[in-house]
């Protein structure tokens, strides 16, 4: 008998991107009866909450309210409420890229209960802005900045079976992917007392509880409307470091940048940035995707470089 899941949706004010989100859901194989989803709203003023409430009739759906607006507080509101035996959450700007996401995506964790969770792989949708293709090209949606200092699927990919990749994480290999399908009860503890769920620290904390084997599926994924243009980047880099990095800087599982191992590859990317070599990547990135989006890389580097530059310069002149 296949397991059961949770999808929790944190919303606000998301009436022009909820529906396909849900339609996707909605649109699934996998049997209606085994999945719940939980929308936990912060009182949008829009038309959010009327629209989901609609797909009440094609899935089992429910709204509850979350006054705090922070998505990883609306995470954990949702966790809390979950009753299915696996857990993922996804934004509201987000939809599966076929009808058989759930049941793909579920095969490794039925057929292996040594798998503690399922990373999921972002696609590219040509109908998305170019920024958001332009970052869609990497499997986890990473600037390159971010690519730089972290781990690929490839480099913990270590059997290939027929539905799925295995994947083995280790201390210095843990992926920066907290979006996937995981065993909920293995997080349990993790999750006690805590007021956020903060997606990337989810792979320390089941790394943490001795679970080293995940599980990666190539064969569908999700399309993220990340970016629409350069500003809503710097605002997101910024916000991101605002909101969830700096308060829980000693608290976090998950750093991007280990500083007693990394801090040389910091003044090699501030070199690479600013030399010919990202027009020159850039450049072959087009032409080998066919898709003259991937030209704006160097621009991305700028931006996502010293919007980070800034906002950690601020919060030192604050004392935190």
């Amino acid at each position: 008998m296949d397991k059961h899941l949770t999808i929790v949706i944190p919303t606000f004010n998301e009436s022009h991107d909820i529906k396909e989100c849900l339609e996707s859901i909605a649109k699934q194989t996998y049997d209606k009866k085994n999945f719940e989803v939980i929308i936990v709203d912060n009182y949008s003023t829009d038309d959010t909450v009327k629209i989901a409430r609609k797909y009440s009739k094609k899935i089992n759906l429910k709204v509850i309210f979350n006054k705090i607006k922070d998505a990883e507080v609306s995470k954990m509101k949702g966790f809390r409420e979950a009753k299915g035996e696996y857990f993922m959450y996804m934004d509201a700007d987000m939809a599966f890229s076929d009808q058989y996401f759930i049941e793909k995506m579920t095969v490794p964790l039925r057929s292996d209960k040594k798998i503690a969770g399922v990373f999921v792989r972002f696609l590219v949708n040509p109908k998305h802005p170019p920024l958001t293709r332009t970052l869609s090209y990497d499997s986890w949606q990473r600037d390159p900045i971010f690519k730089f200092f972290t781990v690929s699927p490839n480099n913990i990919i270590v059997q290939n079976n027929k539905d799925y990749f295995v994947c083995k994480v280790s201390k210095y290999k843990i992926p920066p992917q907290g979006l996937m399908i995981y065993r909920k009860k293995i997080i349990e503890n993790y999750v006690k007392n805590k007021e956020q769920l903060i997606d990337n620290d989810i792979p320390v904390a089941i790394f943490n509880e001795g679970h080293t084997k995940f599980a990666y599926v190539p064969q569908t994924g999700i399309y993220h409307k990340l970016l629409r243009t350069f500003k809503e980047l710097s605002r997101k880099r910024i916000r991101n470091l605002r909101r969830t990095y700096f308060p829980n800087q000693e608290k976090r599982l998950f750093k991007w940048i280990d500083w007693k191992r990394d801090w040389p590859k910091v003044g090699i990317w501030l070199l690479y940035t600013h030399s010919p070599f990202p027009f020159i990547t850039a450049i072959y990135n087009s032409i080998k995707h066919r898709d003259l989006c991937l030209l704006n890389e160097p621009a991305i580097n700028i931006v996502s470089t010293y919007s980070i530059i800034w906002a950690v310069i601020v919060n030192a002149k604050n004392g935190k």
